[in-house]
């Protein structure tokens, strides 16, 4: 039987997935009132963000590069003229590469006919980053995926180029180290797919950044697979008539010692915080053109900070209460290098946001704009936020007939568009965390800053010549720029007053929330996706307590806003204990659930296994010096038998509390509440092995 206070709120909040859906709901933000939206909405601009990444493309601007630093330098110097202040280009120590600046590049088939078949000049991504200085002329012969030895078989490789399909740095250990090979010409991509789609597309991709003792120095020229498939063609003809094939390659590059990496610094000062800053991120290294990844973030945080300003020097908006930094980094590297350097400086920052690929024109390629809220080992106020503002741009910026039968101005209630930009629809989703940008670095539990991103995906362009200005849509830089700006103001300014408002939000959202987790803890028991009923009715319960836990965290971290020991203060505690009190409704519905499939009497009692038992006596804690602890660990986190976002959690949840059985508990339920196919399975061997493993190596120690 249903426990009668749960009943309740699943009747009126419809924690049974009858919540109202996003579209129906009305379109507005409690955090940007509309005021203030139409001040923003006139001041940023998807145009001039485009002409920023219009700057940006010439740039080849590889991580650790000197043409890196110009580009920051062009940055800087309009970060300036725009009223940032503190603007700084700062170089660092880089562990991640080498400091390597591309000559010139040439790649030509002299044998039987003379034909360019690549030139840096031409395409800066045909010459393999990290690829050395080479002078060559030698036989080509093909290898294909390079990827066994069965794909040597027959082929003498000594002394000659190898054509192939694989990554240059698979080609190059298998052919050049182990073969004795000179160089690669690869048609790799990270798009399998577009051989077929985009035939002429050209990868940009590494080849290893050291090489072992007594190996030759790697280099590789990256083609299409058009190209690839016209020298295969050659390749035959040139068999069967018993001639061989040649290409000259002369490639001229410069490495310098030590290795060193920069990043861009910016601030708009507050008019009262400063020590609890707004930090936005938008990497800045990536190849020449590259305009999405990442000119578009490049672009937008800079507008972001120019239409603040313009904003506030007209009097329009109030100078924000809190420092807003603006901060172009070497993606990751210049972050943990930082931190690393200054660990200090994780206790005066309060968010991130972070931009990364914001511009595309998203009817080319499907693109979708993903709206990432923080890992469940960071719960924030920070995720609903952001995501409370992305709705009301989404909602706003979509097509309703109903709405338009109810005289609301369509396709879109309240535009936000660019002049020269598209007038496609918002395309966007918020997502649970998902990795690979900077905000990565700051949700670190050993960083401990809350961090939201927005990124699109998929995107069949990053990451190859393809990445230019014809994919970018002036319309969707003004919305992602809106979004940021609109959730970085709010942060800035929030205080004792607002907490109410946040308190409301969060609150009602974790409901909606737990709703979910229920539905999927339900189901788990129904299907008995566990295995058997018991351990399936042991899963759920775990994901359900585990939500609770999340939320109620979540809840709490409004409280940095709030005046110890106010009204505000007692409102966020007392929401946060009415979240508790869920617990028993919640489990009591698991336990009706398992009673009526099973057809038992009463719920399984947990039994602890002897392995479940010892796991809980160990708690580990992080080792003390951030510096030591990533040095030791590793910026990377991955792990057999787990998704590398399970692997990073696995480190997120150790905080001297948790022991090894509950830190397997909260990351086997935040797998099960996104979905295996989102996050993978979580196994109880896994997730000891790897905390084991940071035990062997002095990353953790036991409490």
């Amino acid at each position: 039987m249903a426990h009668p206070r749960i009943f309740r709120l699943i009747f009126w909040l419809g924690l049974m997935g009858v919540v109202l859906p996003a579209a129906l709901q009305p379109q507005e933000s409690p955090f940007i009132p509309e005021k203030l939206a139409r001040v923003m909405n006139n001041e940023i601009s998807g145009d001039k963000a485009y002409n920023y990444v219009r700057l940006l493309t010439p740039y080849h601007r590889i991580m650790g590069s000197r043409a890196f630093v110009e580009a920051a330098d062009m940055l800087a110097g309009l970060a300036r003229s725009f009223g940032l202040v503190n603007v700084r280009v700062v170089k660092q120590k880089y562990e991640g590469g080498i400091s390597w600046d591309p000559v010139s590049a040439e790649l030509w088939l002299v044998e039987p006919d003379e034909i360019k078949l690549a030139d840096f000049e031409d395409v800066a991504v045909s010459l393999a980053v990290w690829s050395r200085s080479a002078h060559v002329t030698a036989e080509l012969v093909d290898i294909g995926p390079a990827s066994a030895p069965g794909d040597f078989a027959g082929s003498d490789v000594a002394g000659k180029v190898v054509l192939t399909t694989a990554p240059p740095s698979l080609a190059i250990k298998n052919a050049v180290w182990e073969r004795g090979a000179l160089g690669v010409v690869s048609s790799a991509t990270i798009h399998p797919a577009s051989r077929f789609d985009a035939p002429d597309q050209v990868g940009y991709i590494k080849v290893p950044a050291s090489r072992p003792e007594g190996k030759a120095a790697p280099w590789a020229f990256m083609i299409s697979a058009r190209q690839n498939g016209e020298l295969q063609d050659i390749l035959r003809k040139a068999k069967s008539e018993g001639r061989s094939v040649k290409v000259k390659a002369d490639i001229e590059t410069k490495i310098h010692e030590p290795a060193e990496q920069a990043y861009l610094w910016g601030e708009l000062p507050g008019s009262e915080i400063h020590d609890q800053d707004i930090v936005l991120t938008a990497h800045l290294d990536e190849e020449k053109t590259s305009a999405n990844d990442n000119g578009s973030g490049c672009a937008d945080i800079l507008e972001i900070g120019r239409a603040i300003q313009a904003l506030v020097r007209a009097g329009r908006i109030p100078q924000p209460k809190r420092d807003i930094v603006f901060w172009w980094p070497n993606e990751h590297w210049s972050e943990y290098q930082y931190f690393r350097e200054n660990p200090d400086e994780t206790k005066t920052m309060l968010a991130n946001i972070n931009l990364d690929m914001v511009g595309a024109r998203q009817s080319l390629g499907s693109r979708v704009q993903h709206i990432i809220r923080t890992p469940y080992s960071i719960p924030s106020y920070l995720s609903d936020v952001i995501e409370s503002i992305a709705e009301y741009v989404i909602l706003s910026n979509t097509g309703f007939l109903a709405a338009e039968e109810a005289g609301t101005p369509q396709p879109f209630s309240k535009p936000i568009l660019s002049f020269l930009g598209s007038r496609e629809r918002f395309n966007a989703l918020i997502i649970p965390f998902s990795d690979g940008s900077d905000h990565d670095v700051f949700c670190e539990r050993m960083i401990g800053i809350p961090g939201v991103a927005l990124i699109n995906s998929p995107d069949p362009y990053f990451h190859t010549s393809d990445d230019d200005l014809p994919n970018i849509d002036p319309t969707q830089l003004k919305r992602n720029a809106f979004i940021a700006a609109a959730a970085a103001l709010f942060v800035a300014n929030a205080g004792d007053d607002d907490v109410p408002l946040l308190a409301n939000e969060v609150y009602s959202r974790a409901l909606q929330r737990l709703g979910r987790d229920l539905n999927t803890a339900l189901a788990h028991i129904h299907g008995k996706r566990a295995g058997d009923s018991a351990l399936s009715y042991f899963e759920a319960r775990n994901l359900v307590e585990q939500a609770l836990a999340r939320e109620v965290e979540a809840l709490e971290s409004i409280l940095i806003f709030a005046k110890p020991g106010g009204a505000s203060a007692s409102l966020v505690k007392q929401r946060a204990r009415r979240i508790e009190g869920l617990a028993p409704g919640l489990v009591a519905e698991l336990d009706a659930a398992y009673l009526s499939l099973s057809g038992e009497k009463r719920p399984p009692a947990p039994a602890p296994t002897p392995e479940e038992k010892e796991m809980a006596a160990r708690v580990p804690v992080n080792i003390d010096s951030l510096d030591e602890y990533f040095r030791r660990r590793g910026l990377g986190t991955a792990w057999p038998g787990l998704h590398p976002i399970m692997a990073r959690e696995c480190f997120g949840f150790v905080d001297g509390r948790r022991s090894f059985l509950d830190i397997y508990r909260a990351v086997h339920a935040e797998a099960l509440s996104a979905g295996e196919f989102y996050y993978g399975k979580v196994t109880m061997e896994a997730v000891k092995g790897l905390l084991e493993d940071a035990l062997g190596k002095d990353v953790l120690k036991l409490k």
